[in-house]
């Protein structure tokens, strides 16, 4: 019999704290274009589309994912931030 009493736990990592992790998910680059522009009709007083314009220096990628159903439901509601991590082949 072992009794250890006042013990810490051994240094490392503490494993994943966030019961919503999701795992590392694929994609494949299919394009990429230079950010929206502002044209003159948004100048006009019309309401424009988009209320906001898009940032100057900015990429717009299109990616597929393989693995659709690896994605959360409510994507599209704007409740996610998205990290990318490029390797190469």
């Amino acid at each position: 019999m072992d009794v250890v009493i006042g013990r810490i736990p051994p240094p490392g990592s503490t494993g994943d704290r966030s019961p919503e992790a999701q795992p590392q998910v694929e994609a494949r680059v299919l394009h990429i274009r230079q950010a929206r522009k502002k044209t003159d009709v948004d100048k006009g007083n019309r309401k424009s589309a988009a209320p906001s314009t898009d940032p100057p220096g900015a990429r717009v990628l299109v990616l597929m994912i393989p693995d659709g159903h690896r994605l959360p439901e409510d994507l599209n509601s704007g409740a996610w931030r998205v990290f990318l991590r490029f390797a190469r082949k």
